[in-house]
């Protein structure tokens, strides 16, 4: 992502406004290997039905389809992570001038890495 001007702020805010972009972020800083899609969907299915506290959470395949055609896309186009629909393999490649967004976010949203990776 290009330097981080006022003018670039809008963008920052649109990537960081849907909590699944954010969700992959926090994961994704987190982790030091590349990960599946089938991985990130899991993860964030478990986080959303936890944060909601209902029963019928969002569905994983939704989760699923959602990340590939909407939100996994969207952080590729912006330069912030690597992302292979034919592997269907996701790694972070830079968050350079949106990390202390990412990390705020995560504070704000309850983020921790134990809760990832129950």
């Amino acid at each position: 992502m290009a330097e981080l001007t006022t003018a670039r702020l809008g963008d920052v805010f649109d990537l960081l406004v849907h909590p699944y972009r954010r969700y992959v972020l926090y994961y994704l800083t987190h982790e030091s290997e590349v990960v599946t899609i089938d991985t990130l969907a899991t993860a964030i299915y478990k986080w959303d039905r936890d944060e909601t506290k209902a029963d019928w959470g969002a569905k994983s395949k939704d989760v699923e389809a959602s990340l590939r055609h909407i939100h996994l896309p969207k952080l590729a186009d912006a330069g912030i992570i690597l992302f292979d629909t034919n592997a269907d393999s996701i790694e972070l490649k830079e968050t350079g001038q949106i990390d202390k967004f990412v990390k705020h976010m995560a504070h704000i949203d309850s983020y921790t890495e134990t809760a990832a990776h129950d």
